[in-house]
């Protein structure tokens, strides 16, 4: 899956889906938080290097990349991550001519803690580089259920920010592919919802984009 740089701004200007952010209102007794796509949380952090030049901490290697503890994840999510995995990999560039620092990251939600278009969210998928970026949120719900309602409410949020802006409409349909909906947002990357190939009970919400 083509996609930026984890530790760069996760929206970095591409998402056309308003109100992307948590909105940190639980509501009623089982505490859910909404998200809506490009608010992904933080789950890993750069640890400073002794002597590190602020040009150094733009690309930091594995060594000084960890996961957050849950104490410093983000407000709100401190309460519905139940754990946090890491895996990182120094590897060079297809040019060769400099390191790729690949970092992925996954949070294991608690249960019915966290939703999307109120379908439940199990965890949450952070893979970057330099060069791409794969920002997911798997969702407990079979495509055939949860495709359609992401995809509206995506459609929704977009149209709600075209007309506010006066843009054409047109550019917030999401496209079929063969396994699911797809919506451009830069020429660089774009929205992907579609079954998760590992889990048919799932899917997954996807932000992807390369350099």
């Amino acid at each position: 899956m083509e996609c930026r740089h984890l530790l760069a701004p996760a929206a970095a200007g591409l998402l056309l889906v308003a109100g992307a952010r948590v909105r940190a209102e639980e509501a009623g007794p089982a505490h859910v938080l909404r998200v809506a796509g490009g608010d992904f949380p933080a789950l890993v952090m750069v640890v400073p290097g002794e002597h590190a030049a602020p040009g150094l901490d733009a690309t930091p290697g594995c060594d000084r990349i960890r996961a957050r503890r849950l104490d410093e994840l983000p407000p709100g999510w401190r309460t519905r991550v139940a754990r946090v995995e890491l895996d990182c990999e120094d590897t060079l560039a297809d040019d060769d001519q400099r390191t790729l620092t690949a970092v992925t990251a996954r949070a294991v939600l608690h249960p019915d803690r966290v939703q999307l278009a109120g379908q439940p969210v199990t965890e949450v998928r952070l893979m970057d580089s330099q060069r791409w970026g794969d920002h997911q949120y798997v969702l407990a719900v079979p495509f055939a259920a949860a495709g359609p309602k992401v995809r509206d409410f995506i459609e929704d949020a977009c149209l709600a920010r075209t007309l506010a802006e006066e843009s054409p409409a047109a550019a917030c349909q999401m496209l079929a592919t063969g396994d699911g909906f797809h919506l451009s947002t830069s020429e660089a990357g774009g929205i992907w919802v579609h079954p998760d190939p590992d889990d048919a009970a799932r899917t997954l919400y996807v932000e992807a984009w390369a350099d």
